[in-house]
């Protein structure tokens, strides 16, 4: 055999040995994936990890079978808070102030990068809120998504961040809305309120103050009964609060968050919250459990479900449908003196029919309630509002 010859025969061992190893590698992983057990939480990124989807013949054809797998998949990846922690620590190393996706800033401040809209996800949702107002004309429909910290505290961000204008987008959002649909503009409100505790400093949620203040737009706007200065007791129940960007980022945060609730100054309402699928009920919108545990936002409702039925002491027989992401879970508390009924959707984990729910609980109001990270990448509202 020839010296050419030989060279062929070893690159040619080589590919295919290669070629073996990784086959090898990847039937590792699959199998890992396929044994290990489930986890329902992410310390390193601080929130609740999708789970494995109910498979159903119609959820498949809906194709909301196909995206929730998807989104398990990627959760559930062995290995994932391993290679997670290797990427911040080498984010760290070189010394950048942005360490997956979230902006070292000023006095404190990690903020959450903003990412232009998925268009085709935007055009989806816009559809599909029109289709679903022309089938309820007579319900009156309202639409909040609330600007997040990166298009508020502008002053707090790095020196030349790159950032992407949010307001430019949620005001093209606006003029995009059919007429039917009331948009709630709350970036000025927060804006003229940016000096303020209105943003967590390690987590991407608005505080209760935050919530408060767009709460006081959106009554002006619906024309609901304005509540007096002191209607409220504003309590302390945790003063370190390390939310999701402090383990999104991997920044060494030296102070924690505080988290307040706003309660009533008279305590004779009257509360039953309803978590369906889990099949548990609650006198109160706040879980002093959750206080106890890493991520304290989930003091309000105890996080996110597919599907809550608060039942409140009002008395004007009004039933508001809110579809949500968490923004709403610390906002929704405001809401219970104006709605006898508050029914709560969250459509990244809602399969049931949403025309149904509409008629079993007789809705004449509904709000969508999002912030605009992650409403512009959403892609689980259409085909709930589209009944698919």
């Amino acid at each position: 055999m020839n010296k050419k010859s030989k060279i062929r025969n070893n690159k040619k061992s080589y590919y295919q040995a290669s070629a073996v190893i990784f086959i090898l590698f990847i039937g590792i992983f699959v199998g890992a994936n396929l044994i290990t057990k489930d986890k329902t939480y992410s310390e390193t990124e601080n929130r609740i990890l999708a789970t494995k989807p109910n498979f159903t013949i119609d959820r498949l054809l809906e194709g909301r079978f196909t995206s929730k797998f998807e989104d398990y998949v990627v959760d559930q990846f062995i290995g994932r808070d391993f290679f997670t922690n290797i990427k911040m620590s080498v984010d760290k190393l070189l010394g950048r102030n942005q360490a997956n996706g979230v902006f070292l800033g000023k006095d404190g401040y990690l903020i959450e990068d903003f990412t232009a809209p998925n268009e085709e996800a935007v055009n989806q949702n816009l559809q599909a809120i029109d289709n679903f107002s022309k089938r309820y004309k007579d319900v009156k429909q309202y639409m909040l998504i609330s600007p997040t910290s990166v298009g508020i505290l502008k002053d707090k961000l790095p020196y030349s961040a790159p950032v992407i204008d949010q307001e430019s987008y949620l005001k093209s959002y606006k003029e995009k809305l059919p007429s039917s649909i009331k948009f709630v503009d709350t970036y000025e409100t927060l804006n003229n309120h940016k000096d303020e505790y209105i943003f967590y400093k390690t987590d991407h949620h608005w505080t209760s103050l935050g919530a408060f203040y767009s709460y006081e737009k959106l009554a002006e706007d619906m024309g609901l009964k304005k509540k007096p200065d002191d209607y409220y007791n504003v309590q302390l129940v945790s003063n370190d609060f390390f939310g999701a960007l402090s383990s999104k980022s991997g920044y060494d945060v030296k102070e924690g968050d505080k988290v307040q609730v706003y309660i009533p100054a008279k305590n004779e309402k009257y509360i039953v919250v309803n978590y369906v699928e889990e099949q548990e009920k609650s006198a109160s919108l706040y879980s002093s459990e959750a206080l106890e545990k890493k991520d304290n936002y989930e003091v309000f409702l105890k996080g996110n479900h597919p599907l809550v039925k608060i039942k409140t002491s009002a008395k004007n027989d009004k039933t508001l449908l809110i579809f949500k992401d968490s923004y709403a879970n610390s906002f929704i508390p405001f809401l219970t003196n104006d709605f006898s009924k508050i029914i709560v959707v969250d459509p990244r984990y809602y399969y049931e029919d949403i025309d149904k729910l509409m008629e079993q609980e007789n809705v004449n109001e509904v709000l969508y309630l999002y912030n605009a990270n992650t409403f512009f990448s959403d892609r689980s509202l259409y085909p709930v509002l589209n009944n698919e």
